[in-house]
């Protein structure tokens, strides 16, 4: 199906159209600092103005803009969420499962006080998220986990398939769960406002400085970069997804995704009204998931992918436009505004990591609930660095890839296998 594209269609994300990264005038980098921060998204700025707070002196290095990469291209959903729920946590985990489960509660928390009523102005709304049973087989497990969020202590509740239409004005679905935990912001105006707070922190921030090589010595490390060499106590390493050969043992560690967005032409108060009644984060149980939801101007967002592989962002668009008037076919007719790509850090156990190889920190692989918990684990990352115990993340142990180095090779089979679940009965 071929998009109905706006006029003033473009690939550039929403958010940034909206809040444009931040250009800095290049300053000199410093000679030494206490700790250097290869990453500028949220990881990075929470990282850095944790360190900063502590008195430590902060050196920001990204090799883009600051908040080119994920934090200016994701959904803006702020969710407490692992991809395994709280009893089998616990039952992989034992008592490090609860801490896990409370670390990723902790880590929304922790963003909430930012946004709502905090420092940082971004349109955040706390909203909901409403889980949508793709399949039949899906409900019960959805009613199942309704009951342990609730016993966990994270209020939620199972819709099904009779209520839906209170919930979503949608007739793909078979019941849905909602989770009250769970907010809607603007991704670039809460990355210029983590930038806000580095900055007023005393965190040295360098875009567009590129970090070519970390070296041990015995006083800490030699941070090499296209700008010159910083000297440093400690290096933090917040790339997440667009990790690259800097330190290899981490490049190793996740496996970067392609996940794609498009956003309409504002909907009519009656339309919001119809499609999203409660203005919930909708997320589908797919492997191939989606995920939607209205912007504060009434846009509609809507994200996902259909393979591992790369895609175009002309292939990208035409499959979710197709696929949103699917879900609801009474958005036939509204334009599309833009359309654009980034990637999702994904690891082997789909759980996140923190800690330390060959001497440099870590936090990387959210799985795509960066918003929440990659904020969350810069500052916890941070207070590793500067001598505090780590998050129970740190506790994992954070297994590589497999075969990484072979993944074009395997990832269209791993797709293969995903659609397949999808679609079984």
């Amino acid at each position: 199906m071929r998009t109905l594209l706006a006029e003033n269609y473009r690939e550039t994300p929403l958010w940034t159209d909206e809040h444009p990264l931040a250009e800095q005038e290049a300053t000199p980098l410093p000679a030494a600092a206490d700790v250097v921060v290869v990453g500028g998204g949220y990881c990075g700025l929470a990282a850095a103005t944790e360190l900063a707070s502590r008195g430590l002196e902060a050196v920001v290095v990204d090799r883009e803009a600051l908040g080119w990469g994920a934090s200016s291209r994701n959904g803006g959903m702020v969710i407490p969420e692992l991809k395994v729920g709280p009893a089998a946590l616990v039952a992989k985990y034992g008592e490090l499962g609860r801490r896990l489960f409370q670390a990723v509660n902790d880590a929304f928390d922790h963003v909430e006080s930012l946004v709502a009523g905090g420092p940082i102005a971004c349109d955040y709304e706390r909203t909901g998220q409403l889980y949508l049973a793709h399949h039949p087989r899906v409900v019960d497990h959805l009613r199942h986990e309704a009951d342990e969020m609730n016993a966990a202590g994270q209020p939620a509740h199972f819709v099904p398939a009779g209520e839906l239409a209170s919930e979503i004005g949608s007739d793909q679905y078979f019941g849905g769960l909602v989770l009250e935990r769970t907010g809607g912001l603007q991704p670039a105006a809460f990355h210029q406002g983590l930038q806000a707070l580095a900055d007023e922190a005393g965190a040295a921030l360098h875009p567009h400085t590129t970090a070519q090589a970390v070296e041990r010595r015995d006083t800490g490390f030699s941070v090499r970069t296209d700008r010159g060499t910083v000297e440093a106590g400690q290096v933090i390493v917040a790339t997440n997804a667009y990790a690259d050969g800097l330190v290899p043992p981490l490049q190793r560690r996740v496996l970067p995704v392609g996940s794609y967005i498009i956003a309409t032409e504002p909907l009519s108060p009656d339309v919001q009204a119809e499609v999203n009644p409660h203005r919930r984060m909708f997320v589908d149980s797919k492997n191939f998931l989606f995920y939607w939801r209205l912007t504060a101007d009434g846009r509609m967002v809507f994200g996902g992918r259909r393979s591992l592989s790369p895609v175009s962002i002309t292939e990208a668009r035409d499959f979710l436009y197709e696929s949103l008037l699917r879900v609801h076919p009474q958005l036939d007719g509204i334009p599309v505004t833009n359309a654009w790509g980034g990637n999702v850090a994904i690891t082997f156990d789909r759980m996140p990591q923190v800690g330390v190889l060959d001497g440099v920190h870590y936090a990387t692989g959210c799985n795509g609930s960066g918003v929440a918990l990659n904020t969350w684990m810069g500052a916890q990352v941070a207070a590793m660095a500067a001598g505090d115990a780590g998050p129970a993340f740190a506790e994992l142990k954070g297994p590589s890839i497999p075969l990484r180095g072979l993944r074009s090779a395997y990832l269209p089979l791993v797709g293969q296998w995903y659609r397949w679940r999808d679609r079984r009965p």
